[in-house]
């Protein structure tokens, strides 16, 4: 979770950073966690964004404390440390913007 924990970001095996928010209206999505059918429990996170830049598995992940960067580490060499500037995506959500990519040429 970021630092706000307005955002979330995950990483994985697929190489990729993906970028979260929490929506305020519901999804047409259900979770399977629902609390004896009371959906005024169940959180509705939506993609804003997806960075793209490393080759192999992304293990880690820090937020700037002001949510303004992000830093990933990965297992390829050509790029292990990537520092994402990632406010103009939260600045482009707030603004009501869509799902955005950004690629490693972004870095901070």
């Amino acid at each position: 979770f970021s630092t706000s924990g307005k955002f979330l970001a995950s990483s994985g095996d697929d190489a990729f950073v993906l970028l979260y928010t929490c929506r305020k209206t519901k999804s047409l999505l259900h979770g399977n966690l629902l609390n004896d059918g009371d959906e005024e429990e169940v959180e509705h996170w939506t993609r804003i964004g997806i960075c793209r830049g490393h080759e192999l598995d992304v293990v880690g992940l820090a937020w700037a404390p002001d949510d303004s960067h992000l830093i990933s580490c990965s297992l390829d060499s050509a790029t292990p440390v990537i520092v994402w500037k990632v406010w103009p995506i939260l600045e482009q959500y707030e603004g009501g913007g869509n799902n955005t990519a950004m690629s490693g040429d972004n870095m901070g």
